[in-house]
């Protein structure tokens, strides 16, 4: 019964211990390709920066869809504002689009899969992970 509460114990205390964070190294690199799960159509890409969007896979003749989007985000040190490099193959054109950003850039994919990441196992942004 002592050994029970003991071990109780013990394990409450290791269990409320707080864990201590290693320092973020810089420059940090998040790297993701996305590619169209139908190959001919394309997937619907849009990208937000500021008040600029910009779609691909809106309209065929306008907007054609994307073949792949391969997007590299780059923080290069404390404080700094976030660079971001994206390049997009539309099913129309042989030649990528580069589009090259500063600041706060969100992103939404559809008709795509994740084929690439740098991102840890086990958060949904690895190709593996099955949420």
């Amino acid at each position: 019964m002592v050994r029970s509460i003991a071990l109780l114990a013990l394990i409450i205390w290791f269990g409320t211990q707080s864990a201590k964070a290693g320092p973020i190294e810089y420059p940090q690199v998040i790297h993701t390709q996305y590619e169209a799960v139908d190959r001919k159509a394309g997937g619907h890409f849009v990208l937000w920066s500021e008040r600029e969007k910009i779609f691909y896979g809106l309209d065929q003749k306008l907007f054609p869809g994307a073949r792949f989007v391969d997007i590299t985000q780059v923080t290069p040190s404390v404080g700094s504002i976030t660079l971001t490099y994206v390049e997009v193959r539309t099913v129309a054109s042989t030649t990528s689009d580069y589009l090259y950003l500063a600041g706060n850039v969100r992103f939404r994919v559809s008709g795509m899969t994740l084929k690439s990441s740098n991102f840890p196992a086990g958060g949904g942004m690895t190709p593996n992970d099955r949420r």
